[in-house]
């Protein structure tokens, strides 16, 4: 759990899906659960334990997700995106005001 500045505890996301756009995670687990074949395809897209991911935005209703990994631009379905568990994790940077 993460505090806010106000001390409120805030979830951690635990899969790439809780990720939001401009966060960077690292993989720590890509679920046994999953099709074999699907799994296989993951970790050829790069999406294996230690690697670290940008969630770089999502569709409207929230389904495909597009994450960079190993230099790649990819897109999960959100049932996918939920297969991958992550470990640290670091929020989107704020944007200045001038």
């Amino acid at each position: 759990m993460k505090r806010s500045k106000q001390g409120a505890a805030t979830p951690s996301p635990v899969t790439l899906c809780d990720v939001k756009p401009g966060e960077i995670a690292c993989i720590a687990l890509v679920e046994d659960a999953l099709d074999p074949v699907v799994r296989r395809r993951l970790g050829a897209l790069g999406f294996r334990e230690g690697e670290q991911v940008t969630c770089l935005r999502r569709a409207p209703m929230g389904s495909p997700i597009l994450f960079r990994v190993c230099g790649a631009e990819v897109c999960l379905r959100k049932e996918q995106a939920r297969s991958v568990r992550i470990g640290e994790w670091s929020p989107a940077p704020v944007a200045s005001v001038s």
